[in-house]
């Protein structure tokens, strides 16, 4: 017997887990490392204005559905279905909230106001940058890690809801 709605809802948060963690890979792998090539001011003024941008985007509210939907899955899951699906239903909530919400919203994200409140050609943004990012960097590994892991979780309960 297949279940519809959780199948469609995994295939759906696993490819816009895929997504978020295309995104954070990117920053981690080399838009971060582009904008640590560029003078500090330069660097810290590009970053700035991804920042903003960022706000205004299908992205971060991609994050932020992706947690409630995430748990009324698994709440749903832990109840109705049985098997690897249940398991990986659940376990997804588990592993994206607190590597990819949670450190979005108490990581990544104070840090980006601290670097959004500096002027970006201060000698004080200069020594702020070099923490920020490398700290930053470190929290978006964490990240694309979570999200990564998610999708093949909600790939995982896809395959084994059509099995």
């Amino acid at each position: 017997m297949t279940h519809d709605a959780p199948l469609y809802l995994s295939l759906f948060l696993a490819i816009w887990s895929a997504v978020v963690g295309g995104v954070f890979s990117a920053f981690s792998e080399f838009i971060m490392r582009g904008l640590l090539r560029a003078a500090p001011a330069g660097g810290i003024e590009a970053m700035q204005h991804i920042n903003r941008t960022v706000l205004r985007s299908q992205f971060v509210a991609g994050i932020l559905v992706i947690t409630p939907m995430s748990i009324a899955i698994g709440i749903y899951a832990a109840g109705a279905l049985d098997g690897a699906a249940k398991l990986a239903l659940i376990a997804a909530p588990l592993f994206y909230v607190p590597s990819v919400f949670l450190m979005t919203v108490f990581g990544n994200v104070p840090m980006n106001k601290r670097l959004e409140s500096l002027d970006h050609r201060s000698a004080e943004a200069a020594i702020y940058w070099q923490t920020y990012s490398r700290d930053w960097t470190r929290l978006n590994h964490v990240r694309t890690v979570g999200s990564v892991l998610t999708s093949g979780l909600y790939l995982t309960a896809a395959v084994s809801l059509v099995a």
